[in-house]
């Protein structure tokens, strides 16, 4: 049951009602007029009006009674056959309209036909009776015609709304019924949702607390990193932390978010981090630093900037410490950025730094007057500082706003904290101090310090070549003669490396391999005539002592192009280099070239080169038929190995062979453990295309050939990028990239 149903019953009721009460007044008019009589209109009152008060009765036990239209149909026909029987018009057969009317609210077809059959039985016996009285000449009259037809039309009417209406009131009790499910499910929703509200709160609570603890403990270690960082100098006791303040002030007044103030507080305070890497000898040294030592006290910004790179954290971690010795003018160091080149963070914290230092007292003068810190302020406005930054530092100066620091107010556990790292770090650079810096057989640097020193000086120069030098066969040497007579060959190879120049770092890499930069020896021709004087004299040597007949020595050379160059990316462009030497022979030497291309065409076209090097090479050794006899001991042995797989390859494949050629480049930091990594992911997607249809074999540590049968060039190219998918789906992290090319081979 719904309302819907009470609200029907009542206004049927209404209804009827009214139409009683108009006939009733109607009758009673009668009554005065004479033409009806007092018991007449008593007993309509008692046919019509107890029938509806009965009904009534019963609506108010029930108001939603789905049977009450059944007494309110029986209620109003009781009234409907008085009046037709009693009735003095012949219109009476009327009466019976407004119920159909009213039955359309109950949208129930039966019901209508139901009352419409009765109402039709009842007009039919009453024309039946009138016609048999004599009243109307005959049955069938233009009135009584009139009178069945304007009944069938208004019963067919209202059975055809009752439908539609049925219809819609049975689609709008499904929508209401759906509306509520509705409400329902939103009102759990919202309680849910309410409740989810709740917890989240808490945890938002929770995580604001942890996070304002991390804060906390990321502002005392920061703070403790700074006082260690401080208490390398004797007299910059308390600076990190006061640059951090004055920056803040700084950047307040320039109207900086908070978030980037509360950033610029944790930047100054490790502004100075790269001093880490500084010698105690230099920073508290009295006297003037030598060029050398200036130099070291100057590189502090790129160890600092270095350090902190890789923090994310806390953003631009790594700007202060890289550029705070920046000028607006451009001329300071380390990469002599100019205005507004210059990060906005670094040029607060060069002020503040600045004002600090002219106000503390340093080892070579004691801290300036105020008057003369402004003037040097002024002085350098435009020039040395930002302007907007500096003039900020001036007011701030001579309205004494400048934020007051004492270094004792620091807690006990963060002074403790303080005193232990700085032991740590001393005793790290005693222990770093007494480490061998030399290889002990050779007296060069060993690998890892080769790199840094090598990655230093390109730093500095920007220019030069990087050899790579290896002795030919000398697992052999040792394997023959004896590890004596191989070290004394490493000795002899050194002590020649380091007489081709004065200006250069030597380092030993390998068992038999060294590595050289020569910054001078700045362009590939020099490089090769470097190296072609160089094995000239040691076949010189050879023809002089019979004792160094086995020394033969391979030259990869790469050209260093700019300062930005990274050792371990050039030393894999002299390793391929190395291995085209070693395809020739003993006493070789070959230069990647540079030619003056970006990186991604140098790659392209050293990939081109080699694989056409490869590719001459195998028609070359094949026409001449000096493979099988003594390419083993001409040639290195790893490349006799790759020629016996190719030439096994073309032979097995009597049809069109293809070869493919696939170099590694690294676009980012990667270490030389992970090489080994990345090429095993490239093998993997190589190996994983060429099922059934060709192979591959590693051709360097950077390259890998693939050889492919019977295909054309459209079917090359999908086994090449279904390796480059597969490689680069496994492999993501994006700081490598693969270059390749491919060439038709057949030996003649």
């Amino acid at each position: 049951m719904d309302t819907q149903m009470k609200r029907i019953n009542k206004n049927l009721i209404l209804g009827w009602t009214l139409i009683v009460l108009i006939l009733f007044v109607s009758y009673a008019g009668e009554v005065v007029k004479g033409a009806r009589t007092v018991p007449y209109l008593l007993a309509f009152s008692a046919v019509t009006v107890l029938p509806m008060l009965g009904v009534a009765f019963l609506y108010s036990k029930n108001k939603e009674s789905q049977d009450l239209r059944y007494y309110v149909v029986l209620g109003y026909f009781l009234m409907y056959i008085f009046a037709m029987l009693t009735g003095s018009t012949t219109l009476v057969f009327t009466y019976i309209l407004p119920l159909t009317a009213f039955l359309v609210l109950y949208h129930d077809p039966y019901l209508v036909v139901g009352t419409s059959v009765i109402a039709l039985a009842v007009n039919l016996i009453d024309i039946y009776r009138l016609c048999r009285k004599g009243v109307i000449p005959e049955f069938f009259t233009k009135e009584t015609e009139i009178q069945l037809a304007l009944l069938f039309v208004c019963f067919l009417a209202a059975y055809l709304a009752t439908r539609i209406y049925d219809d819609i009131y049975k689609a709008n009790i499904l929508y209401n019924k759906e509306l509520n499910e509705q409400k329902e499910e939103l009102y759990q929703q919202a309680e849910e949702l309410e409740t989810l509200n709740g917890e989240l709160n808490k945890y938002s609570d929770e995580l604001l607390m942890k996070n304002e603890q991390l804060r906390l403990m990321t502002m005392q270690t920061i703070t403790t990193i700074a006082n260690t960082i401080d208490a390398k100098d004797e007299y910059t006791r308390g600076h990190s932390r006061r640059v951090a303040e004055y920056s803040v002030a700084i950047a307040q007044e320039l109207g900086l978010e908070a978030e980037q103030v509360e950033d610029i507080r944790f930047i100054g305070m490790l502004h100075d981090i790269g001093k880490i890497g500084v010698p105690d000898s230099v920073l508290n040294k009295p006297g003037k630093l030598s060029s050398a030592e200036y130099q070291l006290m100057k590189d502090h910004t790129v160890t600092g900037g270095e350090i902190l790179k890789d923090i994310t954290m806390i953003n631009d971690l790594d700007v202060g410490a890289r550029y705070h010795h920046e000028r607006y003018d451009g001329k300071g160091y380390p990469d002599g950025l100019k205005g507004d080149e210059i990060p906005l963070i670094a040029r607060i914290i060069g002020v503040a730094d600045a004002y600090d230092a002219m106000t503390s007292n340093r080892i070579y003068r004691r801290h300036l007057p105020e008057d003369k810190v402004l003037e040097e302020l002024k002085k350098g406005m435009g020039t040395q500082f930002d302007p907007a930054a500096c003039e900020v530092m001036i007011r701030l100066v001579e309205e004494h706003r400048l934020p007051v620091f004492d270094p004792d107010s620091d807690p006990a556990e963060m002074k403790q904290a303080t005193q232990i790292l700085t032991r740590v770090i001393d005793k790290a650079e005693e222990t770093a101090q007494e480490e061998i810096q030399m290889d002990e057989l050779t007296g060069t640097l060993s690998r890892g310090q080769g790199v840094n020193a090598m990655q230093e000086q390109i730093g500095k120069r920007g220019t030069g070549s990087l050899f790579i030098f290896d002795i030919d066969h000398f697992r052999k040497i040792n394997e023959a003669d004896g590890f004596m007579v191989g070290d004394r060959y490493l000795r002899i190879l050194a002590d020649e490396i380091r007489h081709i120049t004065e200006d250069q770092v030597v380092a030993r890499f390998g068992a038999d391999e060294f590595v050289a930069y020569m910054p001078q020896v700045d362009s590939a021709e020099d490089a090769e005539d470097v190296a072609r004087r160089f094995l000239e004299k040691i076949k010189v040597m050879e023809l002089k002592d019979s004792s160094l007949s086995r020394l033969s020595v391979s030259v990869g050379i790469t050209q260093i192009a700019t300062e930005k160059d990274r050792v371990m990316v050039s030393y894999e462009n002299a390793s391929k280099a190395l291995f085209v030497a070693k395809q020739y022979g003993g006493n070789n030497y070959f230069c990647h070239r540079l030619d003056h291309l970006g990186d991604d065409d140098d790659v392209a076209v050293a990939n081109s080169a080699d694989l056409q090097h490869l590719v001459e090479f195998l028609r070359t050794e094949d026409r001449n038929g000096t493979v099988e006899g003594d390419l083993r001991e001409a040639r290195d042995p790893e490349f006799g190995r790759i020629y016996d797989f190719i030439h096994g390859f073309i032979e097995q494949n009597k049809g069109e062979v293809r070869i493919v050629l696939f170099t590694l480049r690294a676009i980012g930091e990667v270490s030389l453990e992970a090489h080994g990594e990345i090429m095993g992911y490239l093998e993997r997607a190589i190996a994983g295309a060429t099922r059934n249809v060709g192979a591959a074999a590693k051709y360097t540590n950077v390259q890998y050939i693939m050889l492919l049968e019977n295909m054309d060039e459209t079917e090359t190219r999908q086994i090449i990028n279904r390796v480059l998918a597969d490689f680069y789906r496994s492999y993501d992290k994006k700081n490598v990239e693969v270059h390749y090319d491919a060439a038709d081979l057949r030996l003649e």
